[in-house]
C-alpha cells in the first residue's frame, strides 16, 4: 500500500526569499508529513532558490529536487513533477505562496469520503484576488456544474493521481499564462465526482512585492489563446450543444476573451493589440454561440460583437480608454467642453459605449453643482445628439441658468453626469473650459441666502478650473474694505 498520500509539486524559478514559508506550510499539515512528499523543480533559478531547495533535501528525506534548465513557464517543470510524484493524490502549490495548516487533510478526507478526482480547496487571496464562486459552501459529490469549477482554474487543488495519469493530462508546455487550463479543464470534465471544501482557507495566494508574477505579465497572444483553445476543445468534446455547455462557456467568454479588452487593453504593447483582438475573435466565433452571453451587460455584448466582426482594434481601443477612468469620458483636445452663444451655453463631446447602437436617446444627462461640503444640485440637460464619430455625442449645457441653482456660498464645481437607462451606474465629468470674455457671460447675478444677499458669478477654483463662485454679504463687506484701503 502507499504510504505517501500526497505529492505536492511544486515549480520553483527565482523564489529563493519565500521557499522557507511555503516548504515550511507543508511541514506543518496536519495530515502528517511523513504521509506527504514534496517534489520540487528548480526551472533553472538564477537565485539562491536551488540551494535553498538541496539543503532542504538534506534534511528532509521526502523533499525531492530536480534542476533542469530554464524552461521559460511553469508547465514544463510541472508537468515533470507528475512524472516523478509517487503520492495517491497531487497537489500543485506555487513556491511564493503557501498553505493553511488542516488544508491537505481536510481535502484528502473530502476525496477519500466521496471517491473525489478532483477536491477544490478555499483559496485566500493576500493582497491580490482569488475566486470566490466555487466556495459559497461544502460540496461533497459534486460535478463541475454543482461546484462552478470553471470559475476557479488554478492549479491548487487536489486531483487523483491515477485520473492524470489515466488521461495522460498535462499543463501546456511554453505558455506563461492559461497553462493549466489544458489540465485542469479536462480534469474536471472526466472526474467522476469533484468535492469543494469551502469551510476552511486550505490555500493562501500570496501578492509579493517585487516579485513577477506571471499573472501580471503579457504573453503573446499565440500561446496564451493556444491554450484557452484547448480547454475550449475540452468542453466541446466532453459536453452536448446547449445551455449546459453555454453555461461553461461564460467563464471563457468573460475572464479570458471579453476582459482581456477592458480598462488595461489600450495600454498593451501596441504589437500584441491586433493579434489579441483577432484571435479572441476567432476563438468567439467558433467555439461560443452569441445567445450564451445573453445575460452580460451591455458594454460586454458591445465587445463581443466587435471581435466577432474581425476584431475592431481601433473601436475596442476607444472602449478601453473611455473605461479606464469612468465608461464615460470627455473627448480629449481642447475642443472637449467649447463655450458658444456668447458664453451663455457650453457643447460637451462625451465618449461612452452607452450610446453604441443608436442608443444615445436612452442615456440621461444633468448638469450637477457640487459645494465643497458635498451638497449637490442636479439640473436635467437635454439628451445627446450624434455627431458622427463611433460611441460620441453632444450634450449642450445651459450656462446662463446654472446660477439659480446655487443656494449657499462658496465655490461651486460644475460638471456632466452621465446615467445608463437602467440607473446601473453613474458617471461624474469634470467640466474644464475658459470663461468666456464677454462682461455679460461673465456679470454677476443677485441671489438670496437665508433672506441676505448673495451674488453668483463665473470664476475659478483650484488649478484654474471653472467654478460658480457665490459670495454672501459678509464676504462682499470684506471685499469692499479691501478695496477701500488700497484706495
Amino acid at each position: 500500500m502507499n504510504d505517501i498520500a500526497v505529492s505536492v509539486v511544486i515549480p520553483v524559478y527565482n523564489a529563493a526569499e519565500f521557499l522557507d514559508e511555503c516548504l515550511e506550510s507543508v511541514v506543518r499539515q496536519s495530515l502528517g508529513f511523513d504521509r506527504i512528499e514534496v517534489v520540487a523543480v528548480d526551472d533553472g533559478s538564477t537565485d539562491a532558490g536551488g540551494e535553498v531547495l538541496d539543503r532542504w533535501a538534506r534534511n528532509h528525506p521526502n523533499v525531492r529536487v530536480v534542476h533542469q534548465r530554464n524552461s521559460g513557464a511553469p508547465g514544463g517543470p510541472r508537468n515533470r513533477g507528475i512524472d516523478l510524484a509517487r503520492g495517491e493524490f497531487l497537489f500543485f502549490a506555487d513556491p511564493d505562496d503557501y498553505l493553511g495548516p488542516d488544508g491537505l487533510r481536510r481535502m484528502v478526507e473530502a476525496a477519500q469520503r466521496n471517491d473525489s478526482d478532483v477536491v477544490l480547496g478555499r483559496i485566500r487571496g493576500v493582497g491580490r484576488g482569488a475566486p470566490t464562486e466555487p466556495f459559497a459552501a461544502n460540496v461533497e459529490k459534486g460535478d463541475v456544474w454543482s461546484t462552478k469549477g470553471m470559475w476557479s482554474l488554478t492549479p491548487q487543488k487536489l486531483f487523483r493521481r491515477s485520473l492524470v495519469l489515466e488521461h495522460g493530462l498535462r499543463f501546456a508546455e511554453g505558455v506563461r499564462l492559461a497553462e493549466e487550463q489544458p489540465f485542469i479543464v479536462p480534469a474536471y470534465l472526466k472526474a467522476r465526482a469533484i468535492s469543494v471544501v469551502a469551510d476552511y482557507d486550505c490555500y493562501y495566494l500570496v501578492d509579493r512585492e517585487g516579485f513577477a508574477h506571471l499573472t501580471k505579465q503579457q504573453p503573446p497572444a499565440e500561446s496564451f489563446y493556444s491554450a484557452v483553445r484547448a480547454a475550449l476543445a475540452s468542453v466541446v468534446e466532453h459536453t452536448e450543444p446547449g445551455e449546459r455547455r453555454n453555461e461553461l462557456f461564460l467563464r471563457f467568454a468573460r475572464v479570458e476573451l471579453l476582459a482581456k479588452f477592458g480598462p488595461g487593453f489600450h495600454r498593451r504593447v501596441p504589437e500584441r493589440q491586433e493579434p489579441y483582438a483577432r484571435i479572441a475573435g476567432e476563438l468567439l466565433n467558433e467555439f461560443i454561440p452569441p445567445e450564451a452571453l445573453k445575460s452580460f451587460p451591455p458594454l460586454l455584448r458591445l465587445r463581443d460583437r466587435l471581435l466577432r466582426e474581425g476584431g475592431r482594434t481601433d473601436e475596442l481601443l476607444s472602449l478601453s480608454r473611455h473605461d479606464s477612468l469612468t465608461w464615460a469620458e470627455l473627448e480629449p483636445g481642447p475642443d472637449a467642453v467649447r463655450v458658444i452663444d456668447g458664453g451663455r451655453r457650453a457643447e460637451v463631446l462625451v465618449r461612452s459605449p452607452y450610446y453604441a447602437d443608436g442608443g444615445l436617446a436612452g442615456v440621461r444627462h444633468s448638469a450637477v453643482l457640487r459645494h465643497p461640503d458635498g451638497y449637490q444640485v442636479q439640473i436635467p440637460a437635454g439628451p445627446a445628439t450624434a455627431t458622427g464619430r463611433p460611441l460620441t455625442g453632444r450634450v449642450v449645457l445651459d450656462l446662463g441658468t446654472l446660477h439659480h441653482h446655487v443656494h449657499r456660498p462658496g465655490r461651486w464645481e460644475p460638471v456632466l453626469r452621465v446615467s445608463p437607462a437602467d440607473g446601473a451606474r453613474t458617471h461624474d465629468l469634470e467640466l474644464r473650459f475658459a470663461l468666456p470674455s464677454t462682461p455679460r457671460a461673465r456679470s454677476r447675478r443677485l441671489q438670496v441666502h437665508r433672506a441676505r444677499p448673495m451674488v453668483v458669478r463665473w470664476g475659478h477654483r483650484g488649478g484654474g478650473a471653472p467654478a460658480l463662485v457665490a459670495s454672501d454679504w459678509r464676504a462682499l463687506a470684506r471685499g469692499v474694505r479691501r478695496r477701500l484701503r488700497r484706495r
